[in-house]
This record gives structure tokens, sequence and C-alpha cells, in this order.
């Protein structure tokens, strides 16, 4: 059938006879190549590689006393739709692969689309959103080479690195094994930035959010990552899909850290318009607000995952922002990026996008506009109407607390200055002696393959000696670089048992009792004469009472000899998966 609603055969050209020339006139297959050539759009210029899936957010009590936002009243239960996502890698890569992962999910409320977009790790790498091209053009491949395409271990980002050493922090986090999670189910949500509630007196408290999963924290190790990366390296989406597939829910609880709004902007020393700083749960624990349940699987990749759009300036009434100088170029720079990649303004009205509240705008015309505006209203507010009525002017009705300090000053470019290093120096101290060698082995991996001796000297002495002397020397060594003088640094005496912020690393052993085998995976090898029907079933209800999904795997497969039917070979799965 074509596009215009008429049967006709797109799958034989029209040809000059049975063995001569495809007709110019044959209008039904050039329309469907047209179609094809133009099917891709844009990759996302971070964050290309995810996928996604359908739940519901459940509010676990009213808020309201925190805020007016309608998705946090007693008891409200909404739609929802969360991405998962790599920073570096295009489209194409490894999912598995040690990189930041992105945490972005999108609520349909009654009262319009709230976003919360977020990474897997509570910190960032720049304090001003005017470097994050910079950021992400030294991370992406070698502008002359083309290469690496999925990891930083190169000079241009190394070099950047060291010129930005508000990062480190968040470099550790990356390069240690929290940088290389098993799976999307067993990681955390981070909003990096601070946010305001507003409630509907107008009074107001900062707040930083958070995803804890339910099922606690898992990551990988490096070699792992490495062999899942060449076996499958889809691997994460898989195991989502094939979870909610088998009905194993993955849930996460939304939890708050709360500051005064007294307009300072301050916490106990530390700055809360800087993405690159964080605040340990252990000074200030997070309150929970309700739970995300994924628990359907998209039915059109591109239309879906894809598709949709996240923007931190997607809020309601009752969220607003605070003058942090990496959120303030986000909120702009998200829904600029969109109208890119869906060469259209009106991306907020595919499916996956569009509110479930009323829209009414009247945002007009544009490229692949799908409403149809009548009459004569086309500004609002106004008092003409229409078929798309016009909204009202709406603003929250916040009031500035005493000693409000923000927008006050002289007007210029400003480098806010801070010990970096103690924040990194905490999350070294917080490893066990484990962690401290796999981030050792990654640091020696990636300084080991930037290639420039100059730029590696650079990030030792500047960077990992001014955070602890021990782990530059370790580095050093490792790769065969000059080794900074002992005591050149500070020296960390923690040890993970007596670090003040234990949170900080959430994958020590023992420090989470949530951990279950919940949504993994098994192998039971059988062959003709291994494993029978009755072994099979006794070993299904044992595993299937933990919520743990299993494969029988055997040298062929399908039908063996015992009576059992062996889903995969040797061949087609390896243990890793």
């Amino acid at each position: 059938m074509t596009d215009t609603g008429v049967q006709d055969n797109t799958s034989n050209s029209l040809r000059a006879g049975p063995r001569g020339y495809v007709l110019l006139e044959d209008t039904t297959v050039r329309k469907k190549m047209i179609h094809f050539d133009r099917e891709r759009v844009p990759e996302r210029v971070v964050h290309a590689l995810g996928h996604g899936a359908y739940g519901t957010f459940r509010s676990y009590g009213d808020w309201s006393n925190l805020t007016s936002a309608c998705w946090l009243k007693n008891g409200t239960t909404s739609e929802a739709f969360t991405r998962f996502s790599v920073v570096v890698a295009s489209t194409g890569g490894s999912e598995s692969g040690r990189d930041t992962h992105g945490f972005a999910t999108k609520i349909y409320s009654q009262c319009g689309n709230q976003d919360l977009v977020g990474n897997h790790l509570s910190s960032f790498f720049i304090q001003d959103g005017a470097d994050f091209p910079d950021l992400i053009h030294s991370v992406k491949y070698e502008a002359n080479k083309g290469f690496p395409t999925g990891g930083t271990a190169h000079p241009t980002a190394y070099d950047f690195f060291t010129q930005h050493p508000e990062g480190a922090f968040q470099l550790m986090n990356v390069l240690s094994d929290l940088g290389i999670p098993r799976d999307v189910r067993h990681i955390s949500g981070n909003g990096v930035h601070t946010f305001r509630f507003v409630n509907d007196k107008g009074e107001s408290q900062l707040f930083k959010w958070y995803w804890l999963p339910v099922l606690g924290h898992r990551a990988l190790v490096y070699d792992e990552a490495t062999k899942i990366a060449g076996k499958n390296n889809n691997f994460q989406r898989v195991d989502l899909y094939n979870s909610i597939d088998a009905g194993i829910y993955p849930e996460w609880e939304l939890a708050v850290q709360l500051f005064p709004d007294d307009g300072t902007y301050m916490w106990k020393g530390i700055d809360l318009l800087q993405a690159p700083q964080i605040i340990p749960f252990e000074m200030n624990q997070p309150v929970k607000l309700g739970k995300l349940t994924l628990n359907r699987n998209p039915t059109n990749f591109f239309a879906e995952p894809e598709s949709i759009s996240f923007a931190p300036s997607n809020v309601v009434k009752g969220v607003s922002f605070v003058p942090d100088p990496l959120l303030q170029w986000r909120l702009m720079s998200y829904d600029d990026t969109s109208t890119h990649r869906h060469g259209s303004p009106n991306g907020y009205l595919l499916p996956i996008n569009k509110a479930i509240a009323p829209i009414s705008n009247n945002y007009r015309d544009g490229y692949m506009q799908p409403l149809i505006f009548e009459g004569d209203s086309t500004s609002a507010p106004n008092s003409i109407g229409g078929i798309q009525e016009a909204s009202s002017q709406q603003s929250l009705p916040y009031t500035g607390s005493q000693g409000e300090t923000a927008g006050i000053g002289n007007i210029g470019r400003y480098v806010p200055s801070y010990d970096w290093a103690a924040q990194a120096r905490n999350f070294w101290g917080t490893l066990d002696k484990y962690a401290q060698q796999h981030a050792v082995d990654a640091y020696r991996f990636e300084l080991g393959n930037v290639g420039d001796d100059t730029v590696v000297k650079k990030y030792i002495a500047n960077i990992l000696n001014k955070i602890d002397n021990c782990l530059a020397r370790r580095v050093a060594y490792g790769i065969g670089a000059e080794l900074p003088a002992v005591g050149s640094g500070p020296m960390t005496n923690l040890t993970n048992s007596t670090a003040p912020y234990p949170s900080l690393y959430p994958l020590t052993q023992g420090l989470e009792s949530n951990k279950s085998n919940e949504g993994l995976v098994v192998g039971i090898v059988a062959s003709d004469n291994i494993l029978s029907t009755a072994d099979l079933s006794a070993m299904s209800s044992l595993l299937s009472a933990q919520k743990v999904r299993y494969e029988v795997v055997a040298p062929r497969q399908g039908p063996l000899a015992s009576g059992v039917s062996a889903k995969q070979s040797y061949i087609t799965t390896s243990s890793i998966l």
C-alpha cells in the first residue's frame, strides 16, 4: 500500500519489459525509497546510545508541605518513561563500557510533564555550562584520527581533565567500579544540580534528587566489561527488556536532600550551585518521596526510546531552578538539541513526548505541525478564544527569603574556587584495598594509552598527587612515568572502615542490606545424558522463588535425549552473560 492509501505493488520495480530499465514513472517505489533515505534522524550529541521502558511513579504521601507539584500529592500514581544511556559512546557502541550513564525519567502527570534528567553518578566534570562543548569534544574520539570511539584514554581528554581539576572526583568515580555497572537495574539516578521546591503558600526549600535502586548496586570488573562488550554490546538493554518481559520489574525510590532556601545557596560550607560538589548522605539524610517501577517494554524502538526528548526545563508548578551556571545552560541546550534532532520545534507533540495534560500554547506552524489551529486566536493570553484555548498567565508564588544574594555584584565571568581535591580524597579513602587497586588499574589503562608524556606528567603531578601521594606514585609506577617525590602530596590515612562518608561508594561489601539475586540469569548446563526433566523442574522452582531467570545451555540447541530442551549452546552464549 502507498502513502496515499492506494493498494499497489511496492516489492517489484516498474520496468520497460522483463529485462528492461526501471522507469522514472515508478512513483510508488520512488516514494518508498525517498522515505527510506530519510528514516534516520541525527543521533544525540551525547547520550546517543540508549534504551528505556515505561512504568509508573507512585507518591508515598502528601508532600504539599514541600511543593505544589501534583505528582507528589497523596497516593498519586503517574505514568512514566525512563531512558538509560551512556555519555560518550555513539549508536552501535557498547553499553557496558566504562562511562557516565544517563538516567532520565519523564513523568506524565495531570499537571504537565516533569522531567528528571540525571546521571548514575552524583557529581559532574565541570561547574559551568560554557565548558560543556569542550568537555564533549575532548572525550569523544580524536578529531584527526577518528578513534578511540568509546573511551577517554587519549590526550585531548586528559589535557581537559588537567585543565579542569574540579572534575577529579567525578573522574575517580568513573574509573572506580561504579563506572562499569552490571546493568541499569542496579544503578542510581542523580539530579547532580540543586533545584527548588515551592508550595502553594509560596514557601520554598532547595533540594537535590536521587533515584535509589531497590535492588542495590552491582558492578562489573573491567575484564567482565570488555568480554561482555565483545559478546553482546547491548547486554544492558537485553537485561532490562528480558527482566520486564519475565514480570520482574525493577524499582527505584525517589529521595531528596532538603536545604533551607535562605539565599546563600550554601550548606555547611558546600556550594549548592556547583555541580562537581556533592553532599554526602551522612551529612544530610535523604527523604524518600515515592517509587518508580518499570513494568512495560516499548513496542517501537525508534518511536519511543529514540524519539523521546528530555529537558531539565520541563517542570511542573512547584518545581523551579537555582542560578547554577551548568544547569542554566542545560535549561536552554536540551530543548535546542531536541529541535535539531527532530528537524522541527514540534517534537514535543510526538506521542512519546506529548503531555497527558491539555496543551494550550498557540505554538503554531513549523515543520510537521500536527495540530490544526482554527479561528483568529494567535497569541496568549487573550480574550478571543478558539479551538486551542489560550492559557492564562501563571507564575510561581515565590518570595525570596531574607539575605538574598543571587544576582548581586558586578557583571563578570567568575571562576569559583574551592578545595576540589578534598572530595576526591574522601572518595579514595572510602574504597577498600580491592576497589582501590581496580581504580589504580583504570588510571594506568587510561593514562598508559594517552600517548603524550607531557599530558600524563601534568595529570599525575597536578591532579593525582594533590589528591593522594601514594595514589599518584602507584599510577606512575605502573605506566613507567616519573614518580612524584614521597611526601610531595597529601597522604590519605583513611581506610574504608574509617572513612567519614561510606555512602560515597555503595559497592562496599555489607554496606547495602537490600542485595538480592532478583533478575539475574543462571545458566544450567545440560547434555543428552545430564539434567533430566525432573531435575530441571526442581531447579526451576527454586530459582523462580528468588525471581531468578535461567537458560538451559548444552553443546547444541534444541531437544536433548534427556527430554530437556536447550535454549542456548556453548556457541550462542557465555558464562559472562
